[in-house]
């Protein structure tokens, strides 16, 4: 008897062993799909004659192949490879305040461009206009395939001459977030899998600066309330207080990390990171990764796929990795930085042309 129970407990424990090293292996297999080990940002050297100048709001997309930007207001997506323009997307012919593309962000794995474009319509109240989102899928910049260009939502109720003045996406969660101002009143919207519209901003709340996370969807914004000044977290429909410092400003996330920059005196004095995570604490102890002076005054800021955090101006951007502060100058009329902080954009314009030079950001 003891012989048939101790087969039998082998047996079971060798059962239990398949199937944890079955799992693991699962496991194993989705986080490479997830996260693609050792996919590193693309970073070309290119030189290109765009047809139009000035352009505006230049956006690479994420393999650096197709440039997106506003003409005149209307807005255009450049095949950097072929020389030619490929998609238009122009302003009503009614064009008044607060018509046309309003916003755009490329997806940050793929090439496909999300925007908003507002129109008037009849059926519409003199307080709001009809505002609808598209998604517009590029084929391989190899390709003369033309764009697939969708109608993804109309948003009721949009506040006629309302502005879009941040958009952030969460790839991997499938939600959108933006802000819409209409002169001092302005609102957090949030759009999920189901292409559900809610306001989650408070009466009287105007946010700064917002960024979502890419691996579970929360967002986290500069909210003001009054003369409060916070940095608040939307996890799993709660507000959770993530710092009530006055000076504390989100910068980005990457890399499973919130990034947090202190500003005093219009300089970046200090960066701070909290981890990212799926279920998050109140008022979070925040760790001190760098210290030092960066002029923060009409900046532009990112945080780069590798988690360094690049702070830029017309003329000079400045890039803290691991700690360690570098400067690098900028030599175009106009600069641009990809999201993934891996490339460089220099844009000069003369006469009716731009000339656009693409280098990987190395100071």
């Amino acid at each position: 008897m003891k012989n048939k129970l101790r087969t039998l407990l082998v047996w079971v424990l060798f059962s239990l062993l398949l199937q944890f090293g079955a799992y693991s292996l699962l496991d194993y297999q989705i986080q490479k799909v997830m996260q693609p080990a050792g996919s590193e940002p693309v970073a070309l050297k290119l030189k290109a004659t765009i047809p139009g100048n000035p352009l505006t709001n230049a956006q690479i997309s994420y393999a650096k192949d197709y440039l997106a930007y506003t003409e005149n207001g209307t807005l255009k997506i450049f095949n950097l490879k072929k020389n030619k323009v490929i998609f238009e997307k122009t302003s009503p012919p009614e064009n008044g305040s607060g018509l046309g593309v309003l916003s755009y962000q490329w997806l940050p794995d793929r090439s496909t461009l999300l925007y908003f474009y507002a129109d008037r319509s009849s059926k519409q109240s003199g307080s709001s206009q009809n505002t609808e989102l598209y998604s517009l899928e590029l084929p391989s910049s190899d390709d003369d395939t033309p764009p697939d260009n969708r109608l993804n939502k109309t948003i009721a109720n949009f506040p006629a001459g309302g502005k879009i003045e941040e958009f952030v996406i969460s790839t991997s969660t499938n939600l959108m977030y933006f802000t819409v101002k209409n002169g001092s009143a302005e609102r957090l919207m949030e759009i999920n899998v189901m292409k559900s519209v809610r306001t989650l901003s408070k009466s009287g709340e105007t946010i700064d600066k917002m960024a979502a996370s890419d691996q579970y969807g929360t967002l986290y914004i500069d909210s003001k309330l009054g003369s409060t000044q916070t940095i608040i977290a939307f996890d799993a429909d709660k507000r959770k207080l993530i710092s009530r410092n006055a000076f504390d400003k989100v910068l980005g996330i990457k890399a499973g990390k919130v990034v947090i920059g202190e500003i005093k005196n219009n300089e970046l004095v200090k960066i701070k990171t909290i981890t990212d995570r799926s279920n998050m604490t109140v008022s979070p102890s925040l760790k001190t990764e760098w210290e030092g002076s960066i002029p923060f005054k009409n900046a532009q800021v990112l945080v780069g796929g590798k988690g360094q955090v690049v702070v830029y101006d017309n003329q000079t951007a400045y890039i803290v990795t691991a700690g360690k502060l570098e400067e690098m100058k900028l030599l175009g009329d106009q600069n641009y930085i990809s999201d993934d902080g891996a490339e460089l954009i220099q844009m000069s314009g003369k006469g009716t042309s731009t000339f656009v030079e693409l280098k990987p950001l190395k100071p």
